[in-house]
């Protein structure tokens, strides 16, 4: 079977991987339809400097399929089932698990290194253990409708989980590419009542007021910290960091407000460390919260998600911007990021 790989700083190739033999509780998933993001670029464009385990293994984590093989201990699923696929993989078998954080133990090819296993740019994408880390997409759903479930949802709405919204809370979305528009339409969904958003694409402004944002803030018109002090009449409730750079999180902590909580769900790739101001912080004795959160996974998550879609209350294809067909066009979906095509916010790949 093929599957797309980095090679090297700016470099990937399709290489040939045997099918794996799958443990008991495991699954192999026919590949139908990935999505690129922006850490498949990042890891593209250092050679995976920060995790270099995963050269020469298969990019990309973002997938729903079809169940094609299951081991012998699965209970759940059967071949033919149309599936999501988690992006973030908990071990519920684990110490983590019985302590109530299952996904510190994550068994994704991000933190553990398993020759047999790589990312979803595979033809056949093999799943340690299908009973917890796969979801059923219902009947009344298409592939399209779940396929940003996995992790831009997942990151996202853990994200504005994390930032404990309560009734009529102004928040503001600090980057408004995919996370951060799913981050509105969690923060709706949670019960705020104003959301700022900050970005620069109008594709990403007009997909934010469908979903129920209310201001749009472009960064490039100066100062945005201080135009929306001004605007809510002093700070915010809590701020969710879906984009930027390190420098976000000061910024998050000049917009947020004495006993807030910045939740961040960027990864910070391209910087060695990251730099607070006291001033922002209130010297350290603020109450000011800043959270490091990672995406969320497991069934049961997952299928409450799909949920939500399935009766209509959350639409996460209008993400969805470009659609490819043939598992070759990665390729060229990879490219739009590397563009900074304005017109992104999501592509696609159908592997047919």
């Amino acid at each position: 079977m093929k599957g797309y790989v980095i090679a090297g700083a700016n470099k990937a190739e399709w290489r040939d991987f045997p099918v794996p033999k799958i443990n008991p509780y495991g699954a192999l998933i026919k590949t139908e339809i990935v999505s690129p993001c922006t850490t498949d670029i990042h890891l593209l464009q250092t050679g995976c400097a920060s995790i270099p385990h995963l050269v020469g293994k298969a990019m990309g984590h973002e997938m729903v399929g079809t169940v094609q093989e299951v081991g012998s201990a699965v209970k759940n699923f059967k071949p033919g089932d149309r599936v999501v696929v988690s992006a973030c993989q908990p071990n519920f078998r684990s110490m983590e698990a019985q302590a109530g954080m299952p996904k510190l133990n994550n068994t994704s090819q991000y933190w553990i290194d398993d020759p047999d296993r790589g990312g979803s740019f595979i033809e056949q994408y093999y799943l340690l253990d299908a009973d917890m880390n796969l979801a059923h997409i219902p009947d009344s759903m298409t592939m399209e409708q779940a396929i940003m479930v996995p992790d831009m949802v997942s990151t996202a709405f853990e994200g504005v989980r994390e930032l404990e919204i309560k009734y009529g809370d102004t928040v503001v979305m600090l980057g408004v590419g995919p996370v951060g528009l799913m981050g509105v339409c969690a923060a709706v969904l949670k019960g705020a009542g104003r959301v700022f958003v900050i970005g620069s694409r109008k594709v990403c402004f007009d997909v934010a007021k469908e979903y129920g944002a209310t201001d749009f803030i472009d960064y490039h018109d100066g100062d945005f910290v201080k135009k929306i002090l001004e605007l809510n009449g002093g700070p915010v409730d809590g701020v969710l960091v879906s984009g930027g750079s390190s420098s976000s999180i000061t910024e998050a902590l000049n917009l947020v407000k004495r006993g807030g909580i910045v939740s961040n769900v960027t990864a910070f790739f391209a910087d060695e460390n990251t730099v607070l101001s006291n001033v922002a912080w209130g010297y350290g004795y603020s109450e000011k919260t800043i959270k490091a959160v990672e995406c969320t996974g497991g069934r049961w998550i997952l299928e409450k998600f799909l949920s939500l879609v399935e009766y209509g209350r959350l639409q996460p294809e209008k993400l969805i911007t470009h659609r490819f067909h043939g598992m070759g066009k990665i390729e060229d979906a990879v490219q739009l990021f590397i563009d900074h095509d304005r017109s992104l916010i999501k592509p696609i790949v159908y592997f047919d």
